[in-house]
This record gives structure tokens, C-alpha cells and sequence, in this order.
């Protein structure tokens, strides 16, 4: 096969040269002979003195000098031949034909013009197709330059790309091999060491084992040096799952890569998808944006390693980090979301929130003391279950109008003024607290109700509560069908607030809520008396967990999106409702 120096193996061999990596050992990485490298040397070096270089620039573009130089000079000035295969015919023959056919003439014509057979002339039109396109012609130019029909034009095209595409990745696998096979130790070597420690098991000397092998016994110690004077049986390789790119494959990415192939041509040439293309050469560039297949096939091998140790265990600082969020009842995942917001450029200091859990939930996790367990919302020191929620049925609230007929600005949560509420009840049912929170913003509002928490005693506590709102962050409330909204209509005149109700068994309708609920429990737990928190330090907690971090902001604080809401402009509001929605 006649190899050009536009081609793969080209390519890599002239940028070797380039590289000061001489002629022979560039010659062996690409995988083609000494006449075969000196040939497209000269051809490099005719084409930029034809560009209009001196010899000297010339020279130092290719980055080898040599006397052949001055010979390749002289063939050049000489042009005998025009660099010709001795076999194909004569260059005024093929003049004759091209003069003939870009006069106008059919291709018939030129073909009888020249004295040769169509098969001839069909090649000379197609290469000359080619090479036009490869001076950067379009394949619209090339083709009306050279009067090819579109539809022939297109197959010549598909063919030129294919047969590259074919090319290139077929010489990239190849210079992978080579390079593979110049890192794995010979066969004869591998079964002389095999030898030899079978002799040393059977009892013989080193001295005996390399007679028997025909070897100095200095070649017996470099043996034992080299598998740590351990007599045992080489290691049996392990075959590739197949999972994991190999050496081979980031070899060729490498190769592919030097002849500015797309990530897509590498994968559909590699037999991988696109995007693992982009993984590899995303995590293993280096900082000057080299892929350098050894280093990154170490390095992910390096990663693999199992198992991983723990990150909370390795670095002393995160984990007093942690552990001082953790007293202030954050949880995992609040503080997950603070480290990479404080931290956006150190991933040393990034937790996953399940790595909290885990160190203070699984047995045998590591890290953090288990104290810490008592500052989560739940408080238990072992994941468990989630129970089945029990259904009753006892007081029925009349006239409710359900979550199904909420306006849909209250679903997506991109308009203020949308609330959710519940109690929170102590011991015995004796006391309650009343909880609001705002669908948007998670801003919340708690209000202690130590003596009773009746129909009558909720909705004096809620007037307060949104009395001091502006109109635009009243505009809707959602509840459960506790007994306590008995007189939600009373309450919906009073507002203008319209009120609707979740249905039966359904917390997820009213999930904000719960979440406040929860956060609230680390405060004031189940089966405690909520009596006897003073009013300083419900508001206290209020404003604490006002000003932690949430998820569903972007880890951003309630209280800023909120004063954020109230001073953000608002189009004229309508009349406040006189009555609920009910």
C-alpha cells in the first residue's frame, strides 16, 4: 500500500521529528520503514521550499537537517519525474487529457484526446477531486471546477471521510500495540522466570537453577530482586472487564487526538460512548491541556483502588467543621450544601451528606462520634424503617374547599404569599404551637399556644400573625383537616386570606410545612410540655433556622429571600376576599 504523508501514520511520524525524537525511533513508533520516512521527508521539505521558504527555514520547520537535503534541492530544480510511480503513465499524457477536459471537452473526448481507458481517466478525475479537497476546497467547488455531478461528488466525499476515518483509527491501534508491546516483558523472558522459580520450589540453588537455565547466576539474583525474593508463582493476570478504558484505548485517544479528531470520531472509532470520551479527557488533562495516556491510565487505576479511605478521617479539619455544624442542628444535608457554597474551588473540603449519615448511622461507620447523633432532626442512632402511617377518622371540618382548586401559582412555588400550616402539640395534647411557613421563600412563623390550641385560640393567633404582612404575602393557606380550622371561615373574612385544605392521609401536600414541622421537633421534641418555652426563645429558634442554609434555595437563607419579597414591587393588588374559598 502506497502510504502518504497526509496520513495517520504521516502525521504522527513527522510530528515525532519534529519533537527531536530522531529518524529511526519515530520511524518504529509509526510503524513504517527508514525509505518510507525519508520519502515523505522529502516530499515535506519540496512543499515548503514551494511555499517559499529558504532551506534553512525549511530545515528547522521539519526539525532534521541532513546532506540529502542538497540532493532533494537539486530533484526539485531538476523536477524529473515530478515524483511519478515508475509504472503509471507519462505526466504529457495525463497533460494532454486534464488540457483537453478543462477546455470544456466531455470526459469521452479527453479520454480519446490522451489515448487512455476510461478506468484512467475515471481515477485521474477522482484524485484530482480529492486533492482539491484537501487544499480546503467545499465539495460544491471542487465539484463544479471539475464538472462532477452532486450525487458522484457526495460518494467520492462519504468515501474520502470513511476511508480517513478507517485509516486513522486503524494506524492508532497499531501505534498502540507497539507501544504496548515495548511495555510488556518478552514471552521468552516470562517463561525463563517462570523456569526458574519452579526449580528454586523443587528445592535447587540459585546457583543450580541457572545452570540448569543456561544464565549467569547474577541474571538468577536480578530475578529475585525483581520479585522481592518472593519464590512464589507469578501473579495470574487479570482480564479486562471491558468496564474501564484501557492502556491500549487511551493510547489511541492520544493518537486520535494529534489529528484533531472530535470526541464523537474518537468514540464511534474506540467503540465508546461520547460522553466517556469527555470524562477521560476532562479528569486526565494536565494544566497545560495535554492528554498523556500512561499518566492518566495510572492515575485512574490509582482512583479504583478499594477501599477509599474516609474522607472525614483523612482530613482532622473538616471533621471539627462538621462536627461544629452538627451542634447547631444543622443537617447533613444543609451542611453538604454550605461546604460547597464556602468551598467552590476545593472539592478536598465537598461531603456527600450520605458520608454524614453513614459515619453516624451504620454500623461500624467512622469519622464521627455517635454523640452526634443526638443533634438530627430524628435523634435515633440507627437508620430504621419508615413506619406505616396510621389512619383514623375523628372530627370532620365542613365546608372545605381541597388543594385540587388552588390557583397554580401556589403548586410551583415562582409567586410569594402562599402558606402552610399545622400545629405541633406537647405532651397530653395540653399545650400546641402554631407553625406558618411560606411556600417560596421557607420563611416560617411560629407562635406558642400554651393553654389550649381550640378553634377559637388558632385563629386569634393567625390574625396576629398576618396582620403585620403586606397584601401581596397573603394570599393563600394550606392545612390539614385538623379540628382546629373548625372556623375557617371566620378566619378567611378576617385575613382575605383564602384557605384551602390537604386531603386525608396526604402530608406530601403540604410538604414545606412538614419540613418546618421537623426542623422545629430538634427544638422542642415529641412528648415534651411546650408550655413552658417563653416567647424570646421561640422566637430564638425562629430565627436561628431562618438563617441556615436550604437546599431548595441554592443553599441560600430564608430570611434574605424573604426581605427580599417584601421589598420587591408589586403591581396593584386585588380587593381582599370577604370570605374563605370555601
Amino acid at each position: 500500500m502506497y502510504l502518504r504523508s497526509d496520513s495517520a501514520a504521516g502525521v504522527r511520524f513527522l510530528a515525532a521529528v519534529k519533537e527531536g525524537r530522531g529518524l529511526k525511533p519515530s520511524a518504529r513508533a509509526a510503524g513504517i520503514g527508514m525509505a518510507t520516512g525519508y520519502r515523505w521527508l522529502r516530499e515535506s521539505f519540496v512543499a515548503l521550499r514551494g511555499q517559499g521558504l529558504s532551506v534553512e527555514a525549511a530545515q528547522a520547520e521539519l526539525g532534521f537537517c541532513s546532506p540529502l537535503m542538497l540532493e532533494w534541492e537539486k530533484q526539485r530544480l531538476a523536477r524529473p519525474g515530478e515524483g511519478r510511480h515508475h509504472l503509471a503513465v507519462g505526466a504529457d499524457v495525463e497533460d494532454a487529457f486534464w488540457r483537453c477536459f478543462l477546455a470544456g471537452g466531455s470526459l469521452d473526448t479527453a479520454l480519446r484526446a490522451a489515448g487512455v481507458s476510461r478506468a484512467t481517466g475515471y481515477r485521474w478525475w477522482r484524485a484530482r477531486f480529492l486533492a482539491r479537497r484537501e487544499q480546503g476546497l467545499t465539495v460544491r467547488a471542487a465539484a463544479g471546477e471539475l464538472r462532477v455531478p452532486s450525487a458522484r461528488a457526495r460518494t467520492w466525499e462519504d468515501e474520502r471521510r470513511k476511508a480517513a476515518e478507517r485509516r486513522a483509527v486503524r494506524e492508532s491501534a497499531r501505534h498502540a500495540e507497539l507501544l504496548m508491546a515495548g511495555r510488556a516483558p518478552r514471552s521468552d523472558v516470562r517463561a525463563r522466570d517462570t523456569r526458574y522459580w519452579q526449580l528454586m520450589r523443587s528445592g535447587l540453588t540459585n546457583t543450580a537453577a541457572c545452570m540448569i537455565l543456561g544464565v549467569n547466576r547474577r541474571t538468577g539474583g536480578l530475578i529475585r530482586a525483581r520479585y522481592h525474593r518472593q519464590s512464589a508463582a507469578p501473579a495470574r493476570p487479570v482480564a479486562a472487564s471491558g468496564r474501564y478504558l484501557s492502556l491500549r484505548e487511551r493510547l489511541q485517544i492520544a493518537g486520535l487526538l494529534r489529528l484533531d479528531y472530535s470526541m464523537r470520531r474518537i468514540a464511534a472509532g474506540l467503540g465508546r460512548s461520547p460522553s466517556a470520551i469527555k470524562r477521560e479527557l476532562d479528569r486526565h488533562r494536565d494544566d497545560q491541556g495535554r492528554y498523556l495516556p500512561q499518566s492518566a491510565d495510572h492515575a485512574a487505576h490509582v482512583q479504583r483502588r478499594r477501599p477509599r479511605p474516609h474522607k472525614l478521617n483523612a482530613s482532622p479539619a473538616l471533621r471539627r467543621l462538621v462536627q461544629r455544624k452538627l451542634n447547631r442542628c444543622w443537617s447533613p444535608d444543609e451542611i453538604s450544601g454550605w461546604l460547597r457554597r464556602a468551598h467552590p474551588d476545593d472539592k478536598s473540603q465537598w461531603l456527600c451528606p450520605e458520608t454524614i449519615y453513614r459515619a453516624l448511622l451504620v454500623p461500624g461507620g467512622q469519622g464521627l462520634h455517635k454523640r452526634y447523633c443526638r443533634k438530627l432532626r430524628t435523634g435515633r442512632r440507627i437508620r430504621k424503617s419508615r413506619r406505616l402511617t396510621r389512619s383514623g377518622h375523628g372530627a370532620v371540618v365542613r365546608n372545605m374547599t381541597m388543594t385540587g382548586q388552588r390557583p397554580a401559582e401556589a403548586g410551583t412555588r415562582q409567586q410569594a404569599g402562599h402558606w402552610e400550616g399545622d400545629l405541633i402539640v406537647g405532651a397530653g395534647s395540653a399545650s400546641a404551637m402554631m407553625t406558618l411557613r411560606e411556600r417560596k421563600t421557607h420563611y416560617g412563623i411560629v407562635v406558642n399556644l400554651p393553654a389550649d390550641h381550640t378553634a377559637q385560640t388558632v385563629n386569634a393567633a393567625a390574625i396576629k400573625a398576618f396582620a403585620s404582612l403586606p397584601p401581596h404575602m397573603k394570599r393563600t393557606l394550606t392545612w390539614d383537616q385538623g379540628v382546629e380550622m373548625a372556623r375557617h371561615r371566620d378566619l378567611a373574612a378576617a385575613t382575605g386570606v383564602k384557605i384551602y385544605f390537604a386531603e386525608r392521609s396526604s402530608p406530601w401536600q403540604r410538604g414545606a410545612n412538614e419540613n418546618c414541622n421537623g426542623l422545629l421537633r430538634q427544638y422542642f421534641p415529641k412528648g415534651t410540655d411546650l408550655s413552658v418555652h417563653p416567647d424570646a426563645h421561640v422566637s430564638a429558634v425562629m430565627s436561628e433556622l431562618s438563617n441556615r442554609p436550604r437546599k431548595g434555595l441554592g443553599y441560600d437563607t430564608p430570611s434574605a429571600r424573604y426581605r427580599a419579597e417584601i421589598r420587591r414591587p408589586q403591581p396593584d393588588m386585588p380587593a381582599p376576599a370577604g370570605s374563605s374559598a370555601s
